[in-house]
């Protein structure tokens, strides 16, 4: 029987807190944190959530410790000297003008960003497999189990969101469905700690409308949506999603350039769920609603500009992994023509297509 969490109203905590089953210990340091300044994750209105609040104008994630970055709900900072991009793209993350949410509305759903499925192994090109799949497409990287089960193993991305229609010429009196996403596990293993956006459409005779969220999910939970967290057709946005071996275990960090807002959000895995550790992925799927595969949204194209995920002691990307390690290249085809695919251009840029749906 599928996991569920209950929805409650709580009241606002502060100070030194028990949250998800974890102590959080407030403490001002000569670093980031200003003198004094008192620092808690605060709970939501989902049971094993918590939000980090806005940190204070004498905050500077910059020049703070990591112990102050994660008090903060901050993403790891990579090595400036082994991943330059990625640091450049961390510093961007972290001191860019943003508003941060600090008391999200959270909406679960009966969407589910599942596991890859039908995945059916075609060709080798250029050291990475050709993979076709009902549910996914993009990029995924696999190794042994526990590869990216380790302390603040994260990944990252930054995407233009895209239109959300319904196929041209075609009003199907219903919704289709897209997610664009980030996160680990799931391609040989049966949990997925991720998060990510949907961008939805729907047109009934003269009818038309379309829906876009933020979203976190930790499969197999169903989505959460973040519905307080602006996402329009154009914005900039960026992703990081990364582990810890201690409660809370998942995170979340989702900003929007184009609005300046942001969201902290720490997690844990659903009763019974074992973190797999085993891949790491960037992928457009069609999810799946209300138990059956969802028609995926006309979406286009997608640009996912810059990927990358890094385990605490190598770096990944879409175009170069580590030995040990198999990239695989995957293309949405539930039937006999592929709906969504993924091209890479250079080491850590995707641009996603929208093959079926649109043409």
């Amino acid at each position: 029987m599928k996991s569920t969490r209950t929805i409650t109203t709580l009241p606002m905590l502060r100070g030194t807190i028990a949250l998800c089953g974890y102590l959080v210990t407030a403490t001002a340091t000569a670093g980031g944190i200003a003198p004094q300044e008192s620092v808690a994750p605060e709970p939501t209105n989902v049971s094993d959530v918590v939000a980090y609040p806005q940190p204070s104008a004498a905050f500077d994630a910059m020049n703070a410790s990591d112990g102050e970055l994660a008090l903060y709900g901050f993403p790891p900072r990579p090595d400036q000297q082994a991943a330059p991009e990625a640091y450049k793209h961390w510093r961007r993350l972290v001191s860019a003008p943003q508003k941060r949410i600090a008391n999200p509305r959270l909406q679960q759903t009966r969407i589910e960003n599942r596991p890859i499925a039908d995945a059916i192994q075609n060709a080798v090109v250029k050291n990475t497999v050709s993979t076709t799949s009902s549910n996914w497409s993009g990029y995924a990287i696999t190794g042994s189990t526990g590869t990216f089960r380790v302390n603040n193993a994260w990944i990252y991305t930054e995407f233009v969101v895209p239109i959300a229609q319904q196929p041209f010429g075609t009003c199907s009196g219903s919704w289709d469905y897209s997610s664009l996403w980030d996160g680990f596990d799931g391609y040989g293993s049966s949990d997925v700690l991720q998060a990510g956006i949907e961008a939805d459409a729907y047109c009934s005779g003269s009818t038309k409308s379309t829906y876009y969220s933020a979203w976190y999910e930790w499969y197999p939970y169903a989505e959460t949506r973040i519905s307080s967290i602006a996402v329009n057709p154009g914005d900039v946005m960026a992703v990081e999603v990364w582990y810890t071996t201690s409660a809370p275990y998942g995170h979340a960090y989702i900003v929007n350039y184009s609005t300046q807002q942001s969201v902290s959000l720490a997690f844990n895995p659903p009763s019974g769920t074992t973190f797999a550790g085993n891949s790491a992925e960037w992928v457009v799927e069609a999810p799946t609603v209300g138990g059956g595969l969802a028609a995926i949204t006309n979406y286009v194209a997608a640009p996912f500009n810059f990927n990358y995920a890094y385990n605490g002691s190598s770096y990944y990307y879409p175009g170069s992994s580590p030995a040990g390690t198999t990239t695989y290249s995957i293309t949405m085809e539930p039937g006999t023509s592929p709906l969504s695919y993924a091209n890479l251009y250079g080491l850590y840029t995707l641009w996603f297509y929208d093959e079926g749906p649109a043409y």
